[in-house]
C-alpha cells in the first residue's frame, strides 16, 4: 500500500511540474516579492517595513489557496478528460488510493510553498527589524489549512462537474456570497421591508449559506491577528477548531469524490 501511495505521490508531483503552475506561482512570488519591497528600500521606517511586510505576506497568501484550488481541481479533472484512469484503477492500485494520493500530492506542495512564504516572510521581518514572528507563524498556519480545504473541495467537484463548470461554480455559489445576501436581507426587513417573499428569501439564503462549506471558518474571529499581526495564547485555540473543519470536511469531500469516481463508467 505505501509504495503505491509513493508511486502516485511521484507521479501526481511530476504532474505538476509537468502543467507548471508552480512556474507560474514562483514567477507571480518573484515578482510580487520584488514590487512590494521596494518602498521599504527607500523609506527605512518600521512602520513602511511593517506595511511592506503585512501587504507582502497577504498577498503571497492570496495566490497560494488560488495555486491549491487548481491543483486540486486539475489533479483530477486533467485525468477524468484525458480518461486514463482506466488503465490506473487496475489491481493492485484502487480508486481509493489513487484519489487518497491526489490529495496528499496537493497538501504535501501546499505545505512546502506555505513554508517558503514562511521563511521569506521571517527573513524579512529580521531585515526590517519587525517583531511580528509569533504572529506570521500562526497565520501560516491557518493559511495552509484554508488550502487543505480549498484542495479537497475542488477535488469533489472536479469528480463530478466539468472543471469550468467547478469554478463557476465555486465562485458564485460559496458561503460568503450568501452570507452577504442573508445580511442584506436581514437588513432590508429590520428597515421595515417585511414582505412574505423577503422573509422567504432570506431562509433560503440562510439555508444556502449552512448549506455549502466554509473555506476560511473563523475568519472573523482571526481578523484582528491578520489586521494586527499580533497574536495572543487565546487566538490558537480557533486555529485547532479549524484544523478539526477542515479535516472533517476533506473526510466529508473525499467519500463523496470516491462514490462518484467508483460511479463512472471509466472503472
Amino acid at each position: 500500500m505505501s509504495e503505491l501511495v509513493m508511486a502516485n505521490l511521484q507521479a501526481n508531483l511530476a504532474f505538476y511540474r509537468r502543467s507548471r503552475l508552480l512556474l507560474a506561482f514562483a514567477l507571480v512570488f518573484l515578482v510580487i516579492t520584488a514590487l512590494s519591497s521596494l518602498p521599504a528600500l527607500f523609506f527605512s521606517s518600521g512602520v513602511q517595513g511593517f506595511r511592506t511586510l503585512h501587504i507582502l505576506f497577504s498577498t503571497l497568501n492570496w495566490c497560494l489557496r488560488f495555486l491549491a484550488g487548481a491543483m486540486g481541481l486539475f489533479v483530477v479533472s486533467s485525468h477524468l478528460r484525458s480518461r486514463c484512469l482506466k488503465v490506473v484503477f487496475t489491481k493492485p492500485c484502487r480508486p481509493s488510493v489513487w484519489l487518497a494520493s491526489a490529495f496528499l500530492s496537493a497538501v504535501f506542495v501546499s505545505l512546502l510553498l506555505n513554508g517558503v512564504i514562511l521563511g521569506v516572510s521571517v527573513a524579512l521581518s529580521l531585515f526590517w527589524h519587525v517583531h511580528v514572528r509569533a504572529a506570521l507563524v500562526f497565520l501560516s498556519a491557518d493559511n495552509f489549512v484554508i488550502t487543505v480545504g480549498i484542495i479537497s473541495y475542488l477535488m469533489f467537484l472536479a469528480s463530478i462537474l466539468h472543471p469550468a463548470i467547478a469554478v463557476t461554480f465555486i465562485l458564485i455559489f460559496n458561503a460568503e456570497t450568501f452570507y452577504g445576501l442573508t445580511t442584506w436581507t436581514q437588513g432590508a426587513i429590520q428597515s421595515g421591508n417585511s414582505s412574505l417573499y423577503l422573509r422567504a428569501l432570506e431562509k433560503f439564503f440562510h439555508f444556502l449559506y449552512l448549506l455549502l462549506p466554509m473555506m476560511h471558518a473563523f475568519g472573523e474571529k482571526m481578523e484582528d491577528v491578520d489586521t494586527s499581526l499580533r497574536v495572543s495564547h487565546a487566538d490558537w485555540k480557533y486555529l485547532l477548531y479549524s484544523v478539526g473543519y477542515a479535516i472533517a470536511l476533506s473526510a466529508f469531500c473525499y467519500f463523496v469524490a470516491l462514490f462518484a469516481l467508483q460511479k463512472r463508467k471509466h472503472i
